[in-house]
């Protein structure tokens, strides 16, 4: 009978195993989907989280619902409106400011315990569920995914500066900053190394990606995504490095890595007699290195008052929301190098590894989020009573490489400008005016007053020949010609730019496309025998988008 437990256990463990590695390769994009909040079963109601009771009340009692792996998860939670109204009477900031700011209003300090709330209640629910750290990271980016996505402007709230986490939590909804936001705020308390990655507007071809901020996961590497490697930094108070014997005194902050990082900063060098400045200095404590070295003779101390902690990290874009419901796919950001904003050591909490896998510890006991105990205990290892093989992870699969590399294709597409020519001379009656229509409104493209410059348009001229002008079915004949004669508005003067066209034989190709040519006036000519010529103006790039209306 204890061997048919055993056996049943053995296999629950295995199950759930392989269920969390086809969970796990979704949460943050990498070797699956996107993530996407689990649907409520069919006939169940979904409520909109955080939504305004009938009341109109954004305050008091409020209930958020989401579905995480099939599991419905409801939490309750009270926000007293004095508490909201505090936080909402501190929001200031100006636009300018909002990148290096941002992790300033990853704030839990005053907010009654209501984000310590939060990151106990999933804790507890991973506890319960027999979540690892994955499972319980990917639960809470559920629960701020299935808030309302808004932008600024669609609430008529300022982009000078994000939400705080009670506020957001109040209305049940926000843009990209404010969700990501909340997101860091519960995870950093739950102890987890977080920051966040802010992409700036930025102009491709004849649009503009407009600014999107995404949550930073600290990792070690392992989790599969779009990973990006960046120094973070933190307040590390008063270095004092003693060139004498090569020794230092300093306070390491809490989970920083001594092997990996370095002390730097502005330093008073110190002898029996004398004073000066080091305009900048650093020591590395791994290798015991001190740069500018201990060169200069007669030095007893050297003193940083105000020393920054270093650190190389890998940071995972976690997205909270999904972009392309505001018109720019993910892929647009992936394509791009965010500022990272730590704070003043948000990053500092638990790397998230991946917990998805059978490896030498594995045990039936299961795993507890931040290495907490299990509810029991179990010294033997499943996989090597077991005989299973174990080996070292391997890099994740780079899967969000292939949408960036679609996005970003050049391509050419109509601009709705063509003609058709037969037989004739035909000097075309008005002048090509192959000007960006960027240039028209350039107020409505500033990237809100950041910049003015627009980037020119390059177009071409792509010209088929549909059939014979005898009417056969046949394709250009050695009697059929296509020429153009492409001028230049210089002015009030036509300048020759360039002629081309083709004089072919039977079974030639009948489409071709002129190389590129910069915005301008032109005049164009062009001259047919023995076919008819469709002639067609592209673009290069993407076709324009709307007017620019803020971050999303």
């Amino acid at each position: 009978m204890f061997n048919k437990i055993i056996v049943v256990l053995i296999v629950a463990i295995v199950i759930v195993g392989t269920v969390a590695v086809l969970q796990f390769s979704g949460l943050l994009g990498g070797d699956g989907d996107d993530p996407e909040p689990v649907p409520a079963p069919p006939g169940e109601p979904t409520p909109t989280p955080g939504e305004p009771d009938g009341q109109g009340r954004a305050t008091g009692q409020k209930s958020y619902a989401w579905s995480y792996r099939g599991s419905r998860m409801v939490m309750d939670l009270t926000i007293p409106g004095t508490t909201h109204q505090r936080f909402v009477s501190s929001s200031q900031g100006t636009y300018e400011d909002k990148p290096q700011r941002m992790a300033e209003f990853v704030v839990t300090d005053g907010d009654d315990g209501i984000i310590a709330t939060v990151a106990e209640w999933f804790l507890a629910t991973s506890r319960t569920s027999g979540y690892g750290d994955g499972d319980t990271v990917s639960n809470v980016l559920t629960f701020v995914e299935s808030l309302k996505y808004t932008t600024d402007r669609e609430r008529g709230a300022t982009d000078a500066y994000p939400n705080y986490p009670v506020i957001t939590l109040a209305t049940g909804e926000g843009d990209s900053e404010d969700h990501a936001i909340l997101a860091a705020a519960i995870l950093n308390r739950m102890g987890y190394g977080v920051g966040l990655l802010y992409y700036p507007p930025t102009h491709d071809r004849r649009t503009i990606i407009p600014e999107a901020t995404a949550l930073a996961l600290i990792t070690d590497g392992t989790v599969p995504g779009r990973i990006h490697w960046v120094v973070a930094d933190a307040p590390a108070g008063r270095f004092v490095y003693y060139p004498e014997n090569g020794t230092f005194d300093a306070t390491l902050p809490g989970g920083a890595d001594p092997a990996s990082g370095w002390y730097s900063g502005s330093a008073v060098w110190h002898n029996a007699t004398d004073s000066g400045t080091f305009e900048s200095v650093c020591y590395y404590p791994g290798n015991r290195t001190f740069v500018p070295g201990p060169g200069v003779p007669d030095i007893d101390r050297i003193v940083v008052e105000d020393a920054v902690w270093n650190q190389p990290v890998i940071v995972n874009a976690a997205w909270t929301v999904d972009t392309e419901d505001k018109g720019f796919p993910r892929s647009a950001y992936d394509g791009m190098a965010p500022y990272f904003n730590g704070g003043d050591g948000l990053w500092l909490g638990r790397p998230l590894s991946r917990d998805d896998r059978l490896d030498a510890g594995t045990t039936i006991a299961g795993k507890q989020p931040l290495d907490e105990m299990p509810p029991f205990s179990a010294n033997e290892s499943l996989t090597e009573i077991l005989r299973i093989p174990v080996s070292e992870i391997s890099p994740p699969v780079k899967a969000w490489l292939k949408p960036v590399q679609d996005y970003y294709t050049d391509t050419w597409y109509p601009t709705g400008v063509s003609w058709s020519y037969t037989d004739r001379w035909k000097l075309h009656e008005n002048i090509l005016e192959m000007r960006d229509p960027l240039l028209e409104n350039p107020g409505a493209y500033s990237l809100q007053g950041i910049t003015e410059v627009v980037a020119p348009v390059p177009w071409r001229i792509t010209y088929t020949v549909p059939s014979s002008g005898s009417g056969g079915s046949k394709g250009m004949t050695p009697y059929s010609d296509a020429r153009f004669a492409l001028y230049r508005i210089e002015g009030d003067v036509a300048v020759l730019d360039r002629t081309f066209g083709w004089q072919t034989i039977y079974g030639a190709e009948s489409r071709k496309s002129e190389s590129i040519f910069g915005p301008g006036e032109y005049a164009l000519a062009v001259f047919v025998r023995n076919c008819a010529v469709d002639a067609v103006i592209e673009y290069h790039g993407r076709p324009a988008g709307s007017a620019y209306h803020g971050g999303i």
